[in-house]
């Protein structure tokens, strides 16, 4: 196990490095391919909201909290995050920046029914009703 702890420890430094001369070449560099780019942001972000969760975990263990408690403030954060970014794509929409053809759009309202079916399943539609949400079938 403390292989394991100790592998990984060395991999986030050297990734750490890693990122520090990308960032550096990023602005200092021709801008490279968008759709790549997309990839590299995408990639960063979701190893970002990992490592804050891991942390977060771990500083429960350490101050002795119910890591349930760290789990639904990490979902309290999550939906913060939700909102704000589907703010900022109903002003984007609004602008005509996102249109039925924008990349992603199609994996976006397969990810909204999904959330849809769930929201649905999982309460009432008296809680749901509060909220305006119907459902869309």
């Amino acid at each position: 196990m403390a292989d394991i702890r100790e592998n990984l420890t060395l991999e986030i430094k050297q990734l750490n490095s890693e990122l520090k001369r990308v960032e550096r070449r990023l602005k200092s560099e021709a801008a490279p391919d968008s759709v790549t780019l997309n990839e590299f942001r995408h990639a960063v972000d979701n190893v970002r909201l990992t490592a804050w969760s891991v942390s977060e975990l771990i500083n429960a263990e350490h101050t002795k909290k119910n890591p349930d408690t760290v789990m639904a403030f990490l979902a309290a954060e999550r939906l913060r995050r939700f909102d704000q970014m589907v703010r900022n794509l109903c002003g984007d929409m609004e602008r005509q920046l996102v249109t039925f053809q924008t990349n992603g759009m199609h994996s976006l309202i397969d990810s909204v029914n999904m959330l849809q079916q769930r929201l649905t399943q999982r309460f009432s539609d008296r809680e749901l009703q509060k909220y305006k949400i119907k459902d869309a079938s």
